[in-house]
């Protein structure tokens, strides 16, 4: 297995696409055993998601295999790479180890003899992470394989070799144990001060370090470090611990890329101040932030409004189609009003003796005919007429049929009675009324008749064009107002926003009076462009307001859907399309209300369904507003004169009082939804089992940290905390304090409820439990979530970046925490976290190390004194880890700092504790408490000095002589390439000698042994170097997490266990 290591930019991918053929190289060649194809698995997942893994590895086998293997050995391979249960699941449902798993699987099928992997464990957490290397290292000595990584601890595990590259360039390649003991800098012991005793002058002349707590001694070699560790033991101190070199050491001295960052500039700590906003240099020459202060309402929802205006410089298409749609419309459609007369009531307004010319259209289904004189049976040679004997028969046969009776009938007997169809206002009345009239006159006709259209209302059929066309705009364009909210929400800018001091109250004041303004501009210029077309429009001035109102309601209707929406265009889709189904099925409604519902009870009929369907839905008060702007089917008519007062409930009363009150709600909806507010009878918490005396099996230090926080006054106390989502309890119990100065590290697998517990201290969730509280500067973030959040700082997972630049986030979040003066403190915080030179690019075109700088940088704005590192270098190469790395030490002072990531080796070069958690706290400590209880061993790494061709025999004699000398060692399974890992548990090293045995139970004592023997049968057994270093946390991590029975993507625990530690 060869890593290549280096930043991004060095050449690594590059390299292993020429490898893989993906890219043509310049110059040179490339020699490989292709073998059952190149095996390839690229860094991000290439999976089918409706596939099944044993599928995924079928596909390839046939691909790359020149024989194609049988069923039983791909299934075979599927459980080699830990997917058995897993082999007939969709790679839909994996979790991301085990879709790297997929993927490993599908390079290793066909017998590939040449693998490439790229950034295996990229985003998987630490149990998955060494799923993955057991795979690996499993098929060590079958294939070659060429391996990326950006974590420095994975390489030297898993690495027969490791090339470091650097702009380009291969800078040193070699084993792990040689680079290290050629360029890993030696050998650090440190002895604690309590137990420190004279030393010889010899030693004391030697390179040091002194600390408040220790002294640092470096050692150029395993040979001095063995020489001094003995003579540490002769003066009696025992108290010391060896640090051996590491390939970070390494990989620091060689990428030229961390070296230009380390050096760029020398950043001062930055430590907090007083309250007060005097802002002045340190004496030792640091900087200074000043503390934030509560805006507010209003101060607040002013900073906002001024940060939409600068999102409207950056992103202004949305809100110019928002413009230009109904304003284009409105213009389009007064085309319709050409030639619209004035409104009336009067009946025979429009209907002139000219108009008609007959009644055969209505009478007769053919051309011309002649109607003869006759009985009263002649009436049945025309179709179309009906014939009745009484005026019972009449009355029902006109109620049975009311909607086929057309134009209307008659009745000539003793009480002469006549019926109309009410849908064309008083039209079809004045037909039935002349043919009525002229049937009682009794005098005969004989005439030609010529077909034409039945007369509609004048403009009837332009205007209701108007209506609908304009309308459907009007719908569409509140739409484009959800789509900021909606990627600010899908993006966590918002979380981000009410992390660092922001309040839902004044944010969605703030949005709504933005958008607002564009909505009065719409409605302004629409009713300007209707009034210049039209005189005959009905109160042009309270149709501005129903605008106005219907713009308000329509566009927090779309904010409402913009919280649910999962993207930008389901949103629009939701918010636009939405509004224009309501407003044709209400359009659909009112036409066949006037189609189908007898002529007496219309108009009842049409205000019941209005005041009904308009409650829920804002267009359907627009659609009213634009009826009774056009007298639509007399809906203004009061008997022969129109409304007279345009603001009564049936006219544009309605509408207006309706939007006002949907306006209200919805704003109050969203104020509430994102507050996190509720009424006292839904917050009573349940007391759940786990708040009763409880005998799980409790680490007497995690029993400790818990009588300690109850009693403390830590900057971050999190109390019992509990957290469960119906039965699935995902946070048990979890108590830990944090005091200023100190970083805690946060560590679990997947699923143990680190971001549940981070949640709950953000106060973006309730606990579950009474007992439960977060205390920030000793304010509750469940009782005074404003109070608490005023001291703390989020530097959030995934970089909440929105559509500003880097100074302009800063500014704004300077602002909404009351800073006054912004710039400075601005400015300050650019340099401190390295962002200078990026200042005015925008976020979105950072680098990945470059956004985690500038979220550092948000979380630092207002001085907080609790500052929340949610995967700080999530995405970022091994060369920007470091320069971050620094970057939190410089600010951790003054701080209390709680730190999550899945890196061990970023958790032990970080933080003062770290406390292990699969649903409730598993172990906590500092790292060496943490090594001394659960990892206690010392790690061994030898080369034969002729590797890679050492010879089998030669690597059992080594095998032989560990196993004899240290009884209690665990060595690798299998040896290659003349490379020899083995560990020590400390607590029981036993060293054997010819004629006598040694048992060591003193740590110091352990390692001295331990070195002294390496160093005597170094020459005998002939490798050329080794190394010895403490166990890693990620060591540890395993090792309690075993202990524990916490399975790979879950927190599955043992059944509790007695134990003497009761909580109290």
């Amino acid at each position: 297995i060869m890593v290549l290591l280096g930043a991004n930019g060095s050449g690594k991918s590059t390299s292993l696409d020429m490898l893989a053929g993906l890219q043509k190289s310049t110059d040179g060649s490339i020699d490989i055993d292709a073998t059952g194809g190149i095996g390839l698995c690229p860094q991000k997942n290439v999976l089918w998601d409706e596939l099944t893994v044993l599928e995924h590895v079928r596909i390839f086998n046939r691909l790359k295999a020149t024989t194609v293997d049988s069923k039983d050995t791909m299934q075979a391979l599927v459980r080699t790479c830990d997917l058995d249960h897993k082999m007939n699941a969709k790679s839909v449902t994996l979790s991301g180890g085990q879709k790297r798993k997929c993927q490993l699987a599908m390079m290793l099928t066909g017998g590939s003899t040449t693998c490439l992997i790229d950034e295996v464990s990229s985003g998987i957490d630490p149990l998955s992470r060494r799923k993955v290397w057991d795979i690996i290292l499993a098929e060590r000595g079958r294939r070659s394989m060429i391996l990326t990584t950006h974590f420095l601890d994975e390489a030297d595990l898993l690495s027969d070799d490791i090339t470091i590259l650097s702009k380009g360039r291969l800078v040193a390649n070699g084993s792990s144990v040689a680079l290290k003991h050629e360029l890993g800098g030696g050998y650090r012991v440190r002895i604690y001060h309590e137990d420190s005793k004279p030393l010889p002058a010899a030693l004391e002349a030697l390179p040091k370090q002194v600390l408040h707590d220790q002294t640092v001694y470096q050692l150029a070699n395993s040979g001095a470090a063995a020489q001094f560790v003995s003579e540490l033991e002769k003066v009696g101190v025992r108290d010391y611990q060896v640090n051996g070199p590491t390939i970070e050491d390494v990989f620091l001295k060689l990428a030229e890329e961390v070296k230009e960052e380390l050096d760029k500039d020398v950043r001062a700590p930055i430590s907090p101040v007083s309250s007060t906003e005097q802002v002045t240099p340190t004496e030792k020459g640091g900087i200074q932030l000043a503390h934030g202060r509560s805006l507010s309402f209003f101060a607040q929802v002013w900073v906002l409004f001024r940060k939409r205006v600068v999102i409207l410089r950056r992103n202004s298409l949305p809100y110019l189609a928002a413009l230009a749609i109904p304003i284009i419309a409105g213009a389009l459609v007064t085309l319709f009003l050409k030639g619209f007369e004035a409104l009336t009531c009067t009946p025979g307004s429009g209907v002139s003796a000219s108009d008609l010319y007959s009644l055969e259209a209505l009478i007769l289904s053919r051309g011309n005919a002649t109607i003869p004189a006759g009985p009263p049976g002649s009436v049945g040679q025309f179709e179309g007429l009906v014939s009745v004997d009484t005026l019972r028969s009449f009355d029902d046969y006109v109620s049975a049929n009311y909607s086929q009776t057309n134009p209307g009938g008659f009745f000539l007997g003793n009480t002469p009675t006549f019926a109309y169809r009410g849908n064309y206002e008083l039209y079809y009345a004045i037909i039935m009324q002349n043919l009525f009239d002229t049937s009682l006159l009794g005098f005969p006709i004989s005439t030609n008749f010529q077909a034409f259209d039945i007369p509609f209302a004048p403009s009837a059929g332009k205007s209701l064009q108007f209506i609908l066309y304009f309308g459907l705009a009007m719908c569409a364009y509140p739409g484009f107002f959800s789509l900021y909210t909606n990627i600010e929400r899908i993006r966590n800018v918002r979380a981000l926003h009410y992390s660092n001091g922001v309040r839902a109250g004044p944010l969605w004041i703030a949005y709504t009076l933005f958008d607002f303004c564009i909505v009065l501009i719409v409605s302004a210029v629409t009713i300007i462009i209707f009034t210049a077309s039209s005189s005959a429009l009905y109160a042009p001035g309270y149709l501005f307001v129903v605008f106005a109102f219907y713009g308000l309601s329509a566009l927090l209707m779309s904010y409402v859907v913009s919280l649910f929406a999962t993207s930008q265009l389901a949103t629009f889709a939701f918010a636009a399309g939405g509004q224009c189904c309501f407003f044709l099925i209400y359009f659909i409604a009112y036409l066949c209300i006037q189609t189908y519902i007898p002529a007496a009870s219309v108009d009842k009929t049409v205000n019941i369904a209005h005041f009904v369907i308009a409650a829920f839905f804002p267009a359907g008060n627009l659609l009213r507003a634009l009826l009774l702007t056009f007298n639509e089917f007399s809906i203004l008519c009061r008997g022969n004169e129109i409304a007279s007062y345009p603001g009564a409930m049936t006219v544009y009363g309605g509408p207006i009082l309706y939007l006002i009150l949907q306006s209200a709600i919805m704003l109050g909806f969203l104020i509430w939804w994102d507050s996190g507010w509720q009424p006292a009878f839904l917050t009573r918490r349940k007391a759940r089992a786990q708040e009763v005396e409880e005998t799980e099996e409790v680490d007497p230090e995690v029993f400790d940290e818990a009588r300690r926080a109850d009693t403390c006054s830590d900057s971050l106390r999190v109390l019992h905390a509990t957290k469960a989502f119906g039965s699935n309890i995902a946070v048990q119990d979890v108590t830990f304090a944090v005091p200023e100065g100190e970083v805690f590290a946060l560590l679990g697998p997947n699923g143990a409820g680190k971001s549940t517990t981070i949640g709950l201290i953000r106060g973006d969730s309730r606990p579950s439990a009474r007992s439960s509280d977060i205390l920030i500067e000793g304010k509750s973030i469940i009782a005074q979530r404003a109070a608490a959040r005023q001291s703390l700082g989020v530097c959030p997972q995934f970089d909440a970046m929105d559509q500003m630049t880097a100074v302009e986030h800063l500014r704004f979040y300077a602002r909404a925490r009351g800073i006054k003066d912004v710039e400075h403190n601005v400015e300050q915080v650019i340099h401190a976290v390295g962002l200078a030179p990026f200042k005015s690019r925008m976020a979105a075109k950072l680098s990945g190390g470059n956004k985690r700088k500038l979220s550092l940088g948000i979380a630092l704005i207002g001085n907080p004194t609790v500052l929340l590192l949610d995967e700080p270098s999530s995405g970022m190469d091994a060369a920007s880890k470091r320069v971050m790395w620094r970057t939190l030490s410089s600010i951790s002072a003054g701080r209390a700092l709680v730190l999550t990531t899945h890196s061990m080796e970023e958790a032990d070069a970080l933080a003062s504790r770290a406390g292990i958690m699969a649903r409730r706290m598993l172990a906590l400590g500092t790292s060496d408490d943490l090594r001394k209880k659960h990892g206690d061993a010392y790690h061994v790494h030898l080369v034969h000095k002729d590797a890679p061709h050492t010879s089998t025999a030669v690597m059992d004699d080594i095998k032989t002589f560990i196993s004899q000398t240290f009884p209690s060692a665990q060595t690798e399974d299998r040896s290659f390439h003349g490379q020899m890992r083995f560990s020590v548990p400390n607590d029981r090293t036993a060293v054997y000698n010819d004629d006598e045995v040694k048992v060591v139970g003193a740590k110091g004592h352990g390692i001295a042994a331990l070195f002294a023997e390496l160093e005597r049968s170094k020459e005998r057994l002939g490798f050329e170097y080794y190394s010895v270093s403490q166990a890693t946390l990620d060591q540890v991590f395993l090792s309690i997490v075993t202990r524990h029975n916490v399975q790979e993507e879950g927190a599955t625990l043992t059944q509790p266990k007695k134990k003497g530690f009761v909580k109290l």
